[in-house]
């Protein structure tokens, strides 16, 4: 159950293929197409970085096409519904995929990687979680819309060998609906060590807005995920500091939070990176 890191390439017959997630992976993924073209290769290129900035790659590839790459990222994951309702400034999704469609006929992995499955129709969803069954260790990876949690979600997800459900919360001015979401999936006998939580930073956030999102999970009982806000068309990682960020603050709160298990013991403001 592991990723590839978001860079993958594979020849079959005379075509070498390239997929590439992230924005600032394209320089190397360039590289590579342009080692398979010198090669003699016909050069397919796709992927969410490619898809919105398709002009870097043009010139030594041919771009989109419809093929199957997540299982060559991780072969334990699957998408079950594409595209998605919101329309969050932050995000990827609605530019390259668009509104939400469901996949009625998708095969069941452990690893779930819709970006709204909770926007699915009640019968898409319930079909979901009634092929998911017989799977072990299930981790609805890219997290749970909770302000379309429902008691019925929360109920039939209780029903599954989980590894982890996984929620959002963005900013403390949702703080009412990721709550109710918490408490729904602990009413209906999900763990808090099953639950996780994203936590956006860096974005139009404080460090105390951060910290207080951070704590508040750790003190529930869930591991917080901070997520360094990178923008979409981002060459380099981690070269944006939002207005109210340094770096330095941005690397000490990544390094402390993602980290609880060996530095939990140690309180935050007592942290020095």
């Amino acid at each position: 159950m592991s990723w590839s890191g978001g860079l993958i390439d594979w020849i079959e017959s005379d075509a070498a293929y390239i997929s590439v997630v992230f924005s600032w992976q394209l320089q190397k993924a360039f590289q590579r197409a342009v080692w398979y073209k010198i090669q003699g290769y016909k050069v397919m290129a796709g992927g969410p970085a490619v898809a919105n900035n398709p002009g870097f790659l043009s010139g030594v590839a041919e771009i989109g096409g419809h093929i199957e790459a997540l299982s060559r990222h991780n072969p334990d994951a699957v998408f079950t519904t594409r595209g998605c309702i919101r329309k969050c400034p932050f995000c990827l999704v609605p530019k390259i995929e668009g509104d939400l469609i469901e996949i009625p006929d998708f095969e069941p992995k452990p690893i779930i990687c819709d970006n709204n499955l909770l926007a699915a129709s009640r019968k898409h969803f319930d079909l979901v979680v009634d092929k998911l069954k017989r799977i072990k260790q299930v981790d609805f990876n890219q997290g749970l819309d909770a302000r379309l949690m429902t008691k019925h979600h929360a109920e039939r997800l209780a029903e599954l060998d989980l590894k982890a459900v996984r929620l959002a919360w963005d900013n403390t001015a949702t703080e009412p609906q990721f709550m109710r979401a918490y408490k729904l999936l602990g009413d209906a006998g999900i763990s808090a060590r099953f639950i996780r939580v994203y936590c956006l930073i860096g974005y139009n956030d404080t460090p105390e807005d951060a910290l207080y999102r951070l704590k508040t999970v750790w003190a529930l009982g869930s591991f917080p995920n901070p997520m360094r806000y990178q923008p979409l068309d981002a060459i380099k990682r981690n070269s944006f500091i939002g207005k109210h960020w340094t770096d330095r603050e941005l690397k000490i709160y990544m390094r402390y939070w993602t980290k609880l298990r060996w530095l939990g013991h140690i309180p935050f403001k007592e942290y020095n990176g």
